[in-house]
C-alpha cells in the first residue's frame, strides 16, 4: 500500500509498504482523508526522540471498516485500566501513546485501529471526519476554560483556532475576536463567524485562548483578560513560560493548560463536525503528498490554505 513515511529530520518519503495485519483487538480501516497536523510539522523539522524513523505519521482521520461503516478514530492509545482511563480521560493515561507518533498512523491507505478507538461517523464527509480531532481539541479548551458564553478571544487562526471558533459559535458564544498576523487567515475567521479580527490582541475579554503559544502571545493573553477571567493555553510554540505572577494573583485570573480531549469530548466532536464548513482546508492526493510536505516544511504553503489534508483514492 502507499504511505508517506517519516525517515528523519525534514525527510518524508512516499513508499509502498506492506499493509498492516490487525491484531485480535484491532480493526483494519481504509483511510479516506488524513489531516496534516501542525504538531506533526514541528516534529518533522527536528530529530524527534518520540517518533523513530520509518514511522507512518497521521492522527487526524476517518475511513471505512471492512463492513462498510464510516468511522473516525480517536488516536489516543491508553492502558484502559488506570484511574484516568476509567473516567474516560485517556489523554492523561501515564502509558498514553498517540497513533502516528509512537505507533503507525494514517498517512497510509490502511491502518490497524483498536476497536475501542473507533467512533461511528455516519453522514460526515471525509474532510469533516479529519477535522474531528482538531475540533475535539477546541472543545476541550472551551470546557477547561469554564464553558464561556459571553466574550472570548482566540489568538492564532490556524486549524486549532478555526476549529475552536466553530466550537464557540456552536455553543452560543456571542462576542468572539480572532487574532492572527496573516490577513488571509483573518478573512477565513470572519467568514467563519468571528465578531472581530485583528493582527494583535486588543480589548478585554472574559476568556482568552492562546492557540499560538509564543512568549508575546501569552503575555497579550494575560494582559487582555479581565480580572477574574480565564487564560487558556493551547499552543506550544515556545516551551518556556514567563509571565507576571502579579497579573495572575492580584487579578485573580485563572490559568489553564489545554491538552487533547477526553473520550466523551471526542465523541461529541463528531456531532459538532457535521456543521463545520472549512474552505480553509484543502486536500492533496497521496501521490502528491511528498512534494506537498516539502512545501509545508519550508513554510511555502499558500496563506489562504490553513489546513492541508491527504486524500486517498479509495474515498
Amino acid at each position: 500500500m502507499k504511505a508517506l513515511v517519516y525517515e528523519g529530520q525534514c525527510d518524508l518519503r512516499l513508499r509502498h509498504i506492506a499493509a498492516p495485519s490487525p491484531l485480535p483487538h484491532e480493526i483494519l480501516v481504509q483511510v479516506a482523508v488524513t489531516g496534516i497536523c501542525g504538531s506533526d510539522i514541528g516534529l518533522f523539522r527536528k530529530t524527534s526522540s518520540i517518533m523513530p524513523p520509518s514511522t507512518v505519521p497521521g492522527h487526524e482521520f476517518g475511513g471505512w471498516t471492512s463492513d462498510g461503516n464510516f468511522v473516525v478514530v480517536n488516536p489516543m492509545l491508553s492502558c484502559g485500566h488506570c484511574p484516568n482511563c476509567q473516567i474516560g480521560h485517556t489523554h492523561l493515561c501515564p502509558e498514553r501513546r498517540v497513533m502516528g507518533i509512537q505507533t503507525a498512523g494514517a498517512y497510509a491507505e490502511q491502518v490497524a485501529v483498536p476497536r475501542r478507538n473507533l467512533v461511528p461517523a455516519p453522514g460526515l464527509t471525509p474532510i469533516q471526519a479529519a477535522l474531528v480531532e482538531p475540533i475535539a481539541n477546541g472543545l476541550h479548551a472551551w470546557v477547561r476554560a469554564g464553558k464561556p458564553v459571553h466574550s472570548a478571544a482566540i489568538i492564532g487562526a490556524g486549524a486549532i483556532g478555526m476549529c475552536l471558533l466553530h466550537v464557540l459559535r456552536q455553543h452560543g458564544v456571542k462576542d468572539i475576536s480572532v487574532v492572527d498576523p496573516v490577513q488571509a487567515r483573518l478573512d477565513h475567521a470572519m467568514a467563519g463567524g468571528a465578531t472581530k479580527v485583528m493582527g494583535k490582541l486588543e480589548g478585554r475579554y472574559g476568556v482568552v485562548f492562546d492557540a499560538a503559544g509564543t512568549r508575546s502571545t501569552r503575555e497579550d493573553a494575560v494582559a487582555c483578560t479581565v480580572p477574574g477571567g480565564t487564560v487558556a493555553f493551547i499552543g506550544l510554540h515556545d516551551d518556556i513560560l514567563s509571565l507576571s505572577a502579579a497579573a495572575l494573583v492580584v487579578g485573580d485570573r485563572t490559568l489553564c493548560g489545554c491538552f487533547a480531549y477526553t473520550e466523551q469530548e471526542f465523541r461529541d466532536s463528531v456531532v459538532l463536525a457535521r456543521d463545520i464548513h472549512a474552505p480553509w482546508a484543502e486536500t492533496v492526493p497521496i501521490d502528491a503528498a511528498e512534494e506537498t510536505m516539502v512545501e509545508l516544511l519550508a513554510g511555502r504553503s499558500p496563506p489562504e490554505r490553513i489546513k492541508t489534508l491527504i486524500a486517498f483514492a479509495n474515498q
